[in-house]
């Protein structure tokens, strides 16, 4: 059995759709805009989506889809209604090959709408429902040893998730990775992650906002405030690659100049690949590269469409 991703995240079902801008202001919305609302708010706007696909998404679970693809085994932990959707991202994550870990609660399946227009623009829609009250099975690890558990930044927001998983999963031997997210979540966390990531967490992934809202300061300045710290920061650095801050030490890997189809989870391909060169016992040099390779595949399809194709052949040029 190869290694294992156990994910932990807000469960969302990802909505691409081509719509008319019209129809987006006639029911309510902004156009060119990202909306938060409550679960239930988009019932009557998902019948009028022709042509609509559906996928099993948010963060962590886009990394173990991706994860998968590059040939480890996966789960994710999350919450769904139960509902129509609950049942459709259940059967979505299994079809992928990721194991559904589910909770089932009184609020609808969470849903992640991506509304493309004629003329270019994009109007996001976004309702978290049960995804918000994710809740982990207390899961045995005491068979994961040298496995990663992988927590999203958005099922930290006020919950002791870190700490308690966490603890555990360190206890039994795994490698624990969070995902910070947001600027929004950690700058409304960000005493408690401070406090908690040097005594639970193996890496830290954070785009460059991210990172520099936890650190107090720029990337090179974190990087030597953060050189004691046993834990590893991946920070992704948009278009010019990423970069890991390795007890001050910093690493860069720059990416080549590549015009996005679709950034939708790109840092989450990146993730995966990163995690994937760890399991393989590459450097973290070369795990940035590859995690690098992995997002500049996701950017060029919709979604996290993947050709498993062209994730053979990355890694076959990469000697893996």
């Amino acid at each position: 059995m190869g290694t294992r991703l156990i994910a932990i995240g807000n469960a969302l079902v990802d909505i691409f759709a081509l719509i008319d801008p019209d129809l987006v202001l006639s029911m309510g919305f902004r156009v060119n805009s990202t909306s938060h609302l409550e679960g239930g708010a988009l019932d009557s706007l998902l019948p009028r989506l022709q042509g609509a696909t559906l996928a099993a998404a948010g963060g962590a679970a886009n990394t173990a889809r991706a994860a998968v693809l590059l040939g480890m085994d996966a789960s994710f932990v999350g919450s769904v209604g139960d509902d129509a959707m609950g049942l459709l991202y259940a059967s979505d994550l299994d079809a992928a090959g990721v194991e559904p870990l589910l909770t089932r609660g009184a609020l609808p399946t969470g849903l992640f709408c991506a509304l493309d227009h004629p003329d270019g623009g994009r109007t996001i829609l976004v309702a978290p429902g049960a995804a918000s009250s994710v809740k982990t099975t207390r899961m045995d690890f005491a068979r994961n040893a040298g496995d990663f558990l992988y927590i999203d930044g958005f099922a930290l927001a006020g919950s002791g998730l870190l700490a308690e998983e966490g603890a555990r999963a360190r206890a039994a031997g795994m490698r624990v990775v969070i995902d910070l997210g947001s600027r929004f979540l950690v700058e409304a966390n960000r005493g408690s992650l401070l406090d908690a990531i040097p005594r639970y967490c193996d890496f830290v992934f954070a785009n460059e906002e991210e990172f520099e809202s936890l650190a107090g300061c720029s990337v090179e300045e974190g990087c030597k405030a953060f050189a004691d710290c046993d834990c590893l920061f991946v920070v992704k650095t948009g278009v010019r690659g990423a970069c890991l801050c390795d007890h001050g030490r910093i690493v860069e890997s720059p990416v080549r100049a590549q015009i996005p189809f679709d950034e939708t989870g790109a840092g989450d391909a990146f993730a995966a690949g990163f995690l994937f060169g760890l399991s393989r016992g590459v450097s973290p040099e070369r795990c940035l590269r590859l995690g690098n390779r992995i997002a500049e595949e996701a950017i060029a399809v919709a979604g996290l469409g993947i050709d498993p194709a062209r994730i053979g052949s990355v890694l076959a040029a990469g000697g893996l």
